[in-house]
């Protein structure tokens, strides 16, 4: 009698004892069903999603890579990993997966901004409008190719994702990492908020030890965006962990992580990022939420409250400039309005002045110096920005380049959302979870863009385009049909040779 099998069934070359594969023990570790329009990337491809790892690890601890001195050692991490994806991908005589969209706006960015820095219009610029700015051409000349070496690389970094983010190894693990790395730096900043001084002082020189900083990061408002990058993908994790199959210590160690998270949003000093996070938290469980029985949803959604009084209580009382503490300071926070209002009309009366092209990347801090800037009281760590991302793109790449910047965001963010809600063609609940997390760290991150300068720190921006990155391959992830999802879904993977065929003579 012969077996019929389905396609998966077939045994690998790479088959261990008993038919064990290295994909089983991916899927040991994580719940993801592999759909048959994904293929495995090959084992350089591996090494490449590892340095990617790596510099996902190494950007938020490295000072959140906003001291000159640690980027060398990200962008030698990246260089790495772009050269073993090239190479894999001549090694496999093919180009890499990147939708057209990625390469002609990347494209048109890189050459925008390579053509500004070599022949800067920032000089005149300053002599039309007699701007008040003291600046030499060796400085604006430093301050663009540096901005744009960033750029290149992280753009580089991007398309490389684009195409490692649509196999499931890889994806496993870039995801993974940045899930991990994440947890790492809420836990390094719950323990120094907690510690204090004695603890901080081992981070930071005594003499700059402030209570507005955040783990390995200056400035508070950086640290909540690196968080709230991670905490969709904590979430997504945690809410899988809960599935039937999944044992005890999955759901301890993840239930943890979120612990973690929420905590470090909490004890942070960003106000923006709490109320980002709190907005974020109930989406990777909505589907349960919708289909609980009213009293059971008031319940919870009573032991929800208590628990972010208790966060708000336990944070006033553990640190110092908690994030409550911030926003419930009426004094604070119309100073804070008050300055970044001004600042923004000051930001928009420019635009006009600037044309299609821009100053120039990285030039902001010399159009608005700190001295002349109304938002003259903050620190001195972050005269540097415009605390308006979005403003602080058009007034540094002009029209055109934000035209692509848009382009480059909003087209992902609207492949993933058109993705996600193809519920029956995904091979797992887990993938759909994943293009979730991609949607809810991209626009939070958008959405504290409006306040602060998330986009302008490099360590955030690679966390931000990893995410964006899977927005743009969301599509990847879905089978061909919804009857062939649920055919993947429900089979179960038995290697073919276990079953014997026999037959008897009549």
């Amino acid at each position: 009698m012969a077996v019929a099998l389905g396609a998966g069934n077939k045994p690998s070359e790479r088959s261990g004892p008993f038919g064990v594969t290295p994909d089983f023990f991916w899927h040991s570790l994580w719940d993801t069903r592999l759909s048959s329009t994904v293929n495995n990337s090959s084992r350089i491809a591996l090494f490449s999603a590892f340095f990617i790892g790596v510099a996902l690890f190494y950007a938020p601890l490295a000072y959140g890579c906003t001291r000159p001195e640690m980027l060398p050692g990200l962008y030698a991490l990246l260089i790495a990993a772009m050269v073993i994806g090239t190479f894999s991908f001549v090694k496999d005589q093919r180009w890499p997966v990147v939708p057209r969209t990625v390469r002609v706006c990347s494209a048109a960015l890189l050459a925008q901004g390579w053509f500004l820095t070599w022949n800067p219009t920032f000089p005149s610029l300053v002599a039309a409008n007699q701007w008040t700015v003291d600046v030499g051409m060796d400085k604006v000349w430093s301050l663009s190719f540096h901005s744009m070496v960033a750029t290149t690389l992280l753009l580089g970094s991007f398309a490389l994702l684009c195409d490692l983010l649509g196999h499931a190894n890889t994806r496993r693990f870039i995801l993974l990492s940045a899930a991990v790395s994440g947890t790492l730096v809420s836990v390094v900043g719950v323990v120094l908020k907690i510690v204090g001084e004695p603890l901080m002082q081992y981070v930071w020189r005594p003499p700059d030890i402030d209570w507005n900083d955040f783990a390995f990061y200056r400035y508070h408002g950086n640290a909540g965006a690196f968080l709230n990058l991670a905490w969709p993908l904590i979430l997504v994790f945690t809410r899988r962990a809960y599935t039937p199959t999944f044992g005890y210590a999955r759901k301890i160690v993840w239930t943890l992580a979120s612990a973690a998270c929420a905590s470090a949003l909490f004890l942070n000093a960003s106000k923006a990022a709490l109320v980002i996070g709190l907005l974020i938290l109930p989406w990777p469980f909505l589907t349960r939420l919708l289909r609980m029985k009213r009293k059971a949803f008031i319940i919870l959604a009573a032991v929800f409250l208590l628990l972010v009084v208790g966060g708000v209580v336990l944070s006033s009382l553990l640190a110092k400039e908690a994030a409550f503490q911030r926003l419930t300071n009426a004094s604070e926070v119309s100073a804070s309005f008050d300055g970044r209002i001004a600042a923004y009309q000051q930001y928009v009366n420019t635009v006009p002045e600037v044309g299609a092209f821009g100053i120039g990347p990285g030039l902001f801090q010399a159009a608005f110096p700190y001295q002349f800037s109304v938002t003259r009281n903050v620190g001195a760590a972050v005269r540097d920005y415009a605390h308006e991302d979005y403003l602080q793109t058009v007034l540094e790449w002009g029209w055109l380049g934000t035209i692509w910047w848009t382009v480059l965001v909003a087209g992902g963010l609207y492949r993933a959302i058109w993705t996600y809600q193809q519920r029956d063609r995904f091979p797992s609940k887990t993938e759909r979870h994943l293009v979730l997390a991609g949607i809810l760290g991209v626009c939070g991150t958008l959405a504290q863009a409006l306040l602060d300068f998330p986009l302008q720190v490099v360590s955030v921006r690679l966390f931000f385009l990893v995410l964006l990155a899977l927005c743009w391959v969301s599509p990847r992830l879905l089978s061909a049909s919804p009857e062939e999802a649920k055919r993947i879904h429900y089979r179960l993977p038995i290697p073919a040779y276990l079953f014997k065929t026999s037959s008897r003579e009549p």
